[in-house]
């Protein structure tokens, strides 16, 4: 159930902010747009077609399997010591 009501809830949040309302707008015109509608039948065909399907599919698979590998402790910590060093190396 929280599956279905979760983005309903994420965009009424969005739009209950100005900036949310702004970008909801933003996104509005630039769909009714004649660019716009080529990018969304675009969309629409890549999502329908089998090749479409596969990627989302191994995209949600690598993604799950990413999220139960940080939640282990070692993990954790080589994320730390990563971020530790990247923020050094900008230094």
């Amino acid at each position: 159930m929280v599956v279905v009501f979760g983005p309903i809830f994420k965009g009424i949040g969005l739009a209950a902010s100005p900036r949310g309302r702004k970008v909801i707008t933003t996104a509005i015109v630039i769909a009714r747009s004649e660019q716009g509608r080529k990018a969304l039948a675009q969309a629409r065909l890549l999502a329908a077609s089998p090749e479409g399907r596969r990627l989302i599919a191994q995209a949600t698979s690598t993604a799950a399997r990413a999220g139960k590998a940080a939640g282990s402790p070692e993990s954790r910590d080589r994320l730390k010591e990563a971020a530790r060093l990247f923020r050094e190396r900008k230094r």
